[in-house]
């Protein structure tokens, strides 16, 4: 349960402001989570997301988010709140770059720094944890320390279970609630004989208790109850509503405020509020929320009502087992959905919380180490799921093994991470576009047509987008026509109907017959023997004797160089350097930094010696090696490791060259904030110095080939021309406002 803060509603834009004005792309590849809603960055309180994935997971993604989208920026910049509280250690004027760095060599290192900066934010904001100088809670953890160390091994009963109830104050947020065991035991006393029932420490909670404003006095020894906790019943209670009933009845009005504000909610108030409306301190708050606490205790080991509660309770535990969902317990019984009306909360919410060993996370109870469960269920059902769909009855058997019943292991799952649960199987449901294509393929087991595999998506991508990923992913054969597979299938990858009529040629020898490739190739693929003759009269083939064809290899039939529509000079995001090298310019994306191919523009391919339907074309370059191949499109393999050795990150623009086989890459960090637009336009084509207005013109119209002394409307349509709308954007921007307005 988390404590209501000072800061409730604050959401992530509230601390970092530049989400607001982020590429949502870039955000949502960084932040987003499939228990979170969308955009959830903008207006959901972060309290809400910490109680879904957790504070430090929503650390973890926010240093990813700084460390990749704002390396350049100075940390007090982009983190504004922090320049007010501050963070031991972290120096606000350092760029997220720097401050990442300094924590150690690699990325790890510089992530656990940045979550543990935005961590200790949350922290302050929400009021959680406190220093010795802020508080004498300190004098009485160190107190308890010592008393701890010192205890005799023969110390009564009594006496240990009264330091494990301080031990557990002490470990206890200043402003949590107190926590609710049932029944506290206590370890055999020393010299106690061997299969001697175990002694159960009551803890009084006498009415007196209620009665003062006064802080308590010293409580007298506690008495000790030798009946023992009844062992888990297998039947519910009869009447459990009517036996909470009569227990809070006999309670005051500051107790079953408490019980029912602080200690049976999601969002309870603060000591301090609940001190003013009882005009005593919040000290004497927490004793009187003790003392609650304790009465249940006391009322569930003596009173017979309270055992047989406690049974009910063992009973409820038992049928949801390892986890199970709050809304299960107020289906158990029809009391549980009955309203308790003296503390005003349904006798389902109280069971929930009483439960024994059971910790509520969200919507869930889980026995035992949630975050352990959580850890290992994940893990487990990713190396069972991750790459092949599991058969729903062994993924139930899966999490049989940790106790959780096949009811709740849908839910459950989709709670841990991405997972989901299709036609009777569990499949990882993976974080980007061509994962969940993969997902769908072993889902269905066959090859798919790419408008299927976009149906069966049904996220929202656009199916362009999605072919464009399937075609760079060597995880992915193309079979046929409009058809694709998982390449560990095997089977025949469908080239396109020249490649394919090649490979005919090649297999009988270098010649072949017209009529034998036509039906051969159209027998196998969605392709008709009207096409494949009509491609074979075409350059590439040449004919050697009636009905007979073979590939051309004379320069004038086939090496004549590939012409394409538009030169470099007319594509996108092609610029040229003072030395007249043409540069192709990058904007890095995760995907890029994981290995994965991307598709580059046809104009700049053929410049660099590429060609439809032509062998690859192999590049080295000061990491390793890459190729281009153009099959549907002119595409770039992995560049990893170059982009590794360049230090590029997500976000960052990188040039690419190539020369005499030799693959280059400048790497052009995200921009400082405040560019001008005149700067930022000249920026996008690798020129890095300031300009004004008036010399904006000539530096972008020469960056990308045209003769100097070019008007800005001229540029601006050859920009627009070209297919850079982000550079004409600036541009437009930085004439307008270089001119007067009369």
């Amino acid at each position: 349960m988390t404590s209501p803060a000072p800061y409730a509603s604050t959401s992530l834009a509230d601390l970092l402001p530049a989400v607001r004005y982020a590429d949502p792309q870039l955000l949502a590849a960084r932040l987003e989570d499939v228990r979170l809603p969308l955009g959830w960055w903008h207006a959901t309180p972060l309290m809400e997301i910490e109680r879904v994935i957790g504070a430090e997971a929503l650390s973890h993604q926010v240093a990813q988010a700084l460390r990749s989208l704002w390396p350049h920026v100075e940390l007090g910049d982009v983190v504004p709140v922090l320049r007010l509280l501050g963070s031991p250690g972290v120096e606000p004027g350092k760029t997220v770059a720097q401050v990442a760095r300094e924590a150690g060599p690699g990325v790890v290192d510089g992530d656990r720094v940045l979550a543990a900066v935005f961590g200790s934010i949350l922290d302050r904001l929400h009021q959680r944890g406190v220093t010795p100088e802020e508080s004498d809670g300190a004098r009485v953890r160190d107190a308890v320390s010592v008393l701890a160390r010192w205890l005799p091994a023969d110390a009564p009963a009594e006496v240990r279970a009264a330091l494990a109830v301080l031990q557990g104050l002490e470990e206890q947020p200043e402003d949590e609630p107190v926590p609710l065991p049932v029944v506290l035991a206590v370890p055999e006393a020393a010299g106690k004989q061997a299969g001697a029932q175990p002694e159960y420490a009551v803890l009084p909670a006498p009415r007196e208790a209620f009665d003062d404003d006064e802080p308590a006095a010293e409580a007298e020894e506690p008495d000790v109850v030798d009946d023992p906790v009844p062992s888990a019943a297998p039947a519910l209670m009869a009447e459990p509503f009517a036996a909470l009933t009569h227990l809070v009845g006999g309670w005051d009005e500051r107790a079953l405020v408490i019980a029912g504000k602080r200690m049976f909610t999601d969002e309870p108030v603060k000591l301090q509020d609940l001190g003013e409306r009882f005009s005593v301190s919040r000290e004497r708050v927490r004793q009187l929320e003790r003392a609650v606490a304790d009465s249940l205790t006391q009322w569930m080991v003596a009173d017979e009502d309270g055992r047989a509660f406690a049974g009910h309770l063992a009973a409820v535990a038992e049928r949801l087992g390892t986890v199970g969902q709050v809304a299960e317990v107020h289906a158990l019984h029809p009391d549980h959905v009955r309203t308790v009306a003296a503390v005003g909360v349904p006798l389902g919410d109280v069971v929930a919380r009483l439960l024994p060993s059971g910790t509520l996370v969200g919507s869930w109870i889980v026995q035992g180490d949630a975050a352990a469960l959580r850890a290992v269920m994940q893990e487990d059902l990713l190396a069972a799921c991750g790459d092949t769909p599991l058969a729903w009855d062994e993924a139930v058997s899966l999490g049989q093994r940790y106790g959780v019943r096949g009811e709740v292991l849908a839910d459950w799952a989709a709670d841990l991470g991405r997972f989901q649960v299709r036609d009777g199987r569990l499949l990882y449901w993976g974080r980007s576009l061509h994962d969940r294509a993969a997902a769908v393929l072993a889902l269905h087991g066959k090859p798919m047509s790419m408008e299927d595999i976009h149906e069966q998506l049904a996220d929202g991508t656009a199916i362009n987008s999605m072919r464009n990923q399937i075609w760079t992913d060597e995880r992915f054969l193309r079979v046929d026509r409009n058809l694709y597979g998982l390449r560990a299938w095997g089977g025949e990858e469908y080239l396109g109907i020249r490649e394919m009529i090649a490979r005919e040629i090649a297999n009988a020898g270098g010649e072949a017959e017209v009529n034998a490739i036509a039906e051969a190739i159209s027998s196998r693929f969605d392709v008709s023997a009207a096409s494949v003759r009509t491609n074979l009269g075409g350059p590439g083939f040449a004919r050697t004797r009636r009905g007979w064809v073979r590939v051309a290899d004379q320069p004038s039939e086939q090496d004549a160089p590939y012409v394409p529509r538009n030169d470099v000079a007319g594509t996108r995001r092609c610029f040229v350097g003072a030395d007249g090298r043409w540069w192709y310019r990058v904007e890095l994306t995760a995907d890029h930094l994981r290995g994965s191919g991307f598709p580059v523009p046809a104009g700049w391919a053929a410049h660099i010696g590429g060609a439809p339907h032509r062998d690859p074309v192999p590049l080295r370059h000061e990491a390793g090696e890459t190729s281009l191949t153009w099959r549907a499109q002119p595409t770039f393999g992995s560049v990893k490791p170059l982009l590794e050795h360049i230090g590029a990150t997500a976000g960052d623009q990188v040039f690419l060259n190539v020369t005499d086989g030799h693959l280059s890459a400048l790497r052009l960090p995200a921009p400082p904030d405040g560019l001008s637009p005149e700067t930022g336009a000249a920026r996008l084509t690798g020129w890095t110095a300031p300009v004004t207005p008036a010399e904006v013109v000539e530096v972008i119209a020469r960056r990308i080939g045209m003769e100097p002394g070019q008007e800005g409307h001229a540029l601006l349509e050859r920009l627009v021309e070209r297919g850079d709308k982000d550079i004409a954007e600036l541009l437009e921007r930085a004439l307008s406002g270089a001119v007067p307005a009369f």
